[in-house]
């Protein structure tokens, strides 16, 4: 396979795709690739509207100079995203893949302004198009060339799990679509002499400047910092609580300073009754883990919860089995028990999705339901939303 190929030809430890310099090979090699496809493109559709008198096809040239200043936007952005830290940014500069992404869609709803204008003029002025079999060749070519590079761009993406190359696959993928819709108006015309170059003109323009809004919402979503991946999560969880000696993980909180570059922090309960420099010594081994093996930075607070006791294991399960009956959402954690004569205080923290309304009234029904296995039964209860 091509793309295979040419990952063995140019990316060093292709498969270190955390490590900064490996994304800046793959991004290298993805700028450069697409730079010298679209200027190829841009050449033989510039061909092809001249030899057609196409003001269509020669938008959908110009999309692909657009495209190429694109490439060098994702070059450049590889370029200084795999810098590594300084004292102004410590945590490296991994986030100027975003900003690359962003100047992609940028480009690209430009591009399809001047599209747009180029055919509502054609529509206003029109000119006779000639129909070309060597303009429509070059067209043919063009879509295997763009097929190619989508899922070229779209492979690597998924494999460095890049933004910036995703809005590069899209907007290939745009362009297959939009040069065979100028491909089939030509054709039409030249069957049925119905002048349409205009209107398709237009159309291709319009789904141009939609698709770079499209890479711009997405791309700007990281930045606001949206919620972490699950997997991402998933993985997390997994490698904390696969330690002997770690019972439960909470509040895991993933900050994202690019793609591969993440700062976590999150709570690992361990037993009360250890020893407190081995649970030391355990969490360490943990943050040193999650740095080699994910590349993730952690800060790990250790929480001592009491696995001994058996009434206050008694009361964690029914506690849990009173919170699944209310919603199957809902989770504890922090949970310890202060035993008076008179009245029992279960405290914990109750964790619950950002979607749930009932926050309000959550402790007043825990409570009602505790009260009545036992009158000395109270609930103190922290309410915490679901970071991922």
């Amino acid at each position: 396979m091509l793309t295979d190929r040419l990952v063995r030809r140019f990316v060093s430890d292709a498969d270190k795709v955390n490590d900064p310099r490996v994304r800046g090979a793959y991004g290298k090699l993805a700028g450069v690739t697409g730079i010298i496809a679209n200027v190829l493109l841009f050449i033989g559709k510039v061909l092809a509207g001249v030899l057609s008198g196409s003001v269509a096809m020669i938008a959908d040239a110009f999309n692909n100079l657009s495209d190429a200043g694109s490439s060098i936007v994702t070059l450049v952005g590889f370029r200084l995203s795999s810098a590594p830290p300084d004292k102004e940014h410590p945590f490296g500069h991994g986030r100027m893949e975003y900003l690359s992404a962003l100047t992609v869609a940028a480009l690209i709803m430009m591009a399809g302004v001047e599209l747009a204008t180029s055919a509502v003029d054609k529509i206003l002025h029109p000119v006779a198009t000639d129909f070309s079999w060597v303009a429509a060749a070059i067209l043919a070519a063009s879509i295997l060339v763009k097929a190619w590079m989508a899922y070229f761009n779209r492979a690597i993406g998924r494999r460095i799990r890049s933004d910036a190359l995703a809005a590069s696959a899209m907007d290939s993928r745009n362009d297959v679509l939009c040069t065979a819709v100028v491909l089939l108006s030509s054709v039409f015309t030249f069957i049925t002499d119905i002048a349409v170059d205009g209107w398709v003109g237009v159309a291709v323009a319009l789904f141009v400047v939609w698709s770079g809004f499209s890479i711009l919402r997405e791309t700007i979503s990281p930045l606001l910092g949206q919620a972490p991946d699950p997997e991402l999560v998933r993985a997390i969880r997994e490698l904390v609580l696969a330690e002997e000696g770690i019972v439960g993980v909470h509040d895991l909180i993933v900050h994202n300073y690019g793609p591969g570059r993440c700062i976590v922090s999150l709570h690992a309960e361990v037993p009360s009754h250890g020893d407190i420099l081995k649970s030391h010594e355990l969490i360490d081994s943990v943050e040193r883990r999650l740095s080699q093996e994910m590349n993730i930075i952690a800060c790990i607070h250790m929480d001592p919860v009491d696995t001994q006791d058996e009434r206050v294991a008694s009361l964690r399960v029914l506690t849990e089995t009173m919170l699944q009956d209310i919603d199957a959402s809902l989770t504890l954690h922090d949970f310890r028990v202060v035993f008076g004569e008179e009245r029992i205080n279960v405290i914990f923290d109750v964790v619950v999705p950002f979607t749930y309304k009932e926050a309000a009234l959550l402790q007043a029904e825990i409570e009602r339901r505790l009260q009545v296995v036992d009158p000395r039964l109270f609930a103190v209860i922290t309410v915490d939303q679901d970071w991922g």
